[in-house]
């Protein structure tokens, strides 16, 4: 969850940095925020921390583990929002020693761009509170295609560069999530 703020909080500063505050060029109604060129972390970091974090409680969610209250709803409502944030943030390169390599190809975008629609189509479950699980299996079988083919193209041997997702201990010992 630290490195999870942590990117946030970076992003967050990214784009405040990066907002135009100068008046528009006359003919147009916009002025055009300067590109974000690079991440202030290692995708390695953003997959850890956000994505893989967040697609703990979709898949918490598909595997029938409900959540129990508002607060438990606002996490899962957030993961969605990560992912479809996340998808857009693995566009563009960190400081891992690949991240250029890969946000240059073709197929990263793509893998990326379809990250970011599965969050989009999570969205709506997890604002209507569904408890359709069979409909949030479908969403993390999804996700679970889209992470396993990119890993495949992209991470064959999964390196995290050391980075560690949080222990999955409670959910392969049948405890919830949501306590």
């Amino acid at each position: 969850m630290r490195i999870q703020t942590a990117i946030g909080a970076g992003l967050l500063s990214l784009a405040l940095a990066s907002c135009n505050n100068a008046p528009a060029d006359e003919g147009t109604t916009e002025a055009a925020a300067p590109a974000l060129t690079e991440l202030p972390v290692s995708i390695n970091a953003t997959m850890v921390g956000l994505i893989d974090n967040s697609a703990d409680y979709i898949w918490t969610v598909g595997n029938g583990d409900m959540p129990k209250n508002e607060l438990d709803w606002d996490l899962v409502r957030s993961a969605t929002y990560d992912m479809i944030l996340g998808g857009q943030v693995m566009k563009v390169p960190g400081t891992g020693e690949f991240d250029h390599q890969w946000t240059a190809e073709e197929n990263w975008q793509e893998w990326a761009d379809q990250l970011t629609l599965i969050g989009q189509d999570a969205l709506p479950l997890a604002e209507a509170q569904s408890t359709d699980v069979e409909a949030w299996r479908a969403i993390g079988d999804r996700l679970i295609e889209n992470c396993e083919g990119c890993h495949n193209a992209f991470k064959p041997e999964l390196p995290s560069e050391g980075i560690l997702h949080r222990s999955t201990e409670r959910e392969s010992r049948g405890i919830s999530m949501f306590d």
